[in-house]
């Protein structure tokens, strides 16, 4: 939607609010960007068939990952409801002079999300 990559994105959240970003700024960015695909495929969007049809036609890559409502991977009677996104594991490290950076430990399900180092024993 913006051309932003996900780092930009926190970035600059970091920057307008002073506190560091947090995993749930890329879900609520890809929820705007979803709306405004589908908004501009409904063609009315006070047309709520027209927008549930859109939504359910959506095949978007967001900053999150893509997102379909394509059933791929859900029992039937949750196909029409649900859109998985990529799902990797992380753990936060602290950093040299303070704050937090999340590293990327497993991408089993998501290898295009690249590792950047093995989970570590807290100590």
């Amino acid at each position: 939607m913006t051309g932003e990559s996900t780092a930009q994105v926190a970035d600059a959240f970091t920057k307008a609010t002073n506190r560091p970003w947090t995993q749930p700024i890329g879900f609520a960015h890809a929820l705007f960007e979803l709306a405004v695909d589908a908004m501009k495929r409904a063609g009315d969007p006070t047309d709520g068939d027209a927008v549930a049809q859109a939504i359910a036609a959506t095949k978007l890559d967001t900053l999150v990952g893509p997102i379909a409502w394509d059933g791929r991977g859900l029992p039937p009677f949750a196909a029409k409801n649900i859109a998985k996104t990529p799902l990797v594991g992380g753990q936060w490290r602290l950093k040299d002079g303070g704050g937090y950076d999340l590293v990327i430990t497993d991408n089993k399900t998501a290898p295009n999300i690249p590792v950047g180092g093995k989970m570590e024993a807290i100590a």
